[in-house]
């Protein structure tokens, strides 16, 4: 009889799929807004040519400060 692998994730495979759907989001969410962004939807920019999450909110919050 064959063992099956074990299906279940581990905390740091969850918390990297946490990550990664939370970025996914993020950026759809800017695209959504009117935010040009580099690169493919759902992937990260290179570092080199994009803006920081931090200055991407700061953007936000500045363009929606009443």
């Amino acid at each position: 009889m064959r063992l099956k692998k074990n299906p279940m994730l581990t905390n740091k495979q969850k918390a990297a799929r946490f990550k990664a759907m939370q970025n996914k989001n993020y950026r759809a969410s800017l695209k959504l807004e009117g935010f040009e962004l580099d690169g493919a939807p759902g992937t990260e920019p290179s570092n080199a040519s994009s803006v920081s999450e931090y200055e991407q909110i700061a953007r936000l919050k500045k363009r929606y400060a009443r």
